[in-house]
């Protein structure tokens, strides 16, 4: 398992985050401090269904549009075109919350033993499985996640199979290339090129990609290539620092690494967003 870090202070307003990356499923476990997110805003593509969430969120409030907000804990089950690629017609929703805490657990579908869908409303999870998350939640430790996962299998909500899946000690070329992103991640370097990593790494260009290639295809991350990785971190956390009380666009634009606010509007345009200005009216956080 693979893992890091981040956490920034913006606009009157904090995000922290923690990653964690297994072959058959991403944990990530997120705090917002006077932050929303809203999914009507957040990653376009072409989605394959092959995907599951498990959305859990502990603390803060959830509002599926058309419906008034509802305080957590809840868990639920999201399709992969309710959270990873939206669609058109697809139901939408937000979370926010001072703060707001949330365990999300993007799995294949066939490993995930609960039918998906916002629709089908909230998820019954026992008592253990609800400790477990709470645990992730104080500790954002590897083994916390670990023990989550088992608590899921045991409950019948994952398939043993991915508990099994679980490697303990990463092969030395994964952890080689992780310590070099790692900081990236901490840090919402999204703008960093390949050829700042490989100076940081000190690897040619060749071998990096050969090492990247295998890292992103193995992890499944993002669509299996750095730049989609970095384009869709740097996207959502845009989005994000945008509900931001005291943010300005210019002012996300400059820290998530787009250089300038024109380029951030293209970015928003390439993704059929609105521009960030009317994206930031609609999300910002009120209290």
């Amino acid at each position: 398992m693979l893992s890091a870090s981040s956490t920034r202070t913006f606009g009157g307003a904090t995000l922290e985050s923690t990653v964690f990356l297994e072959r058959r499923l991403r944990a990530h476990l997120v705090t917002r401090d006077r932050l929303l997110y809203d999914t009507a805003y957040g990653s376009r593509g072409k989605a394959l269904g092959r995907v599951v969430h498990l959305y859990v969120m502990l603390r803060g409030a959830l509002q599926i549009a058309g419906a008034p907000p509802v305080a957590g804990p809840h868990a639920h089950v999201l399709a992969e075109t309710e959270f990873d690629h939206v669609v058109p017609g697809a139901r939408t929703f937000r979370s926010f919350g001072a703060p707001c805490e949330i365990v999300e657990l993007r799995v294949p579908a066939a490993d995930l033993r609960r039918p998906a869908g916002l629709d089908r409303g909230p998820l019954e999870l026992p008592p253990r499985v609800w400790d477990a998350c709470h645990a992730l939640a104080r500790s954002r430790s590897e083994a916390a996640v670990h023990r989550l996962i088992e608590a899921l299998g045991a409950a019948g909500v994952l398939s043993p199979e991915v508990t099994a899946s679980v490697v303990t000690d990463e092969p030395e070329r994964f952890v080689r290339t992780w310590a070099v992103l790692r900081p990236l991640y901490g840090d919402l370097a999204t703008s960093t090129s390949l050829k700042q990593v490989a100076a940081i790494a000190r690897l040619s260009l060749r071998q990096l990609g050969r090492d990247l290639h295998e890292l992103t295809s193995t992890f499944n991350l993002y669509g299996g290539g750095f730049r989609d990785a970095m384009r869709v971190l740097r996207l959502r956390a845009a989005v994000t620092l945008l509900s931001a009380p005291g943010a300005t666009p210019g002012d996300v634009a400059r820290t998530v690494g787009y250089g300038s606010l024109d380029a951030m509007g293209r970015a928003f345009r390439d993704a059929h967003l609105p521009a960030p200005s009317l994206v930031q009216a609609a999300v910002r956080y009120r209290d």
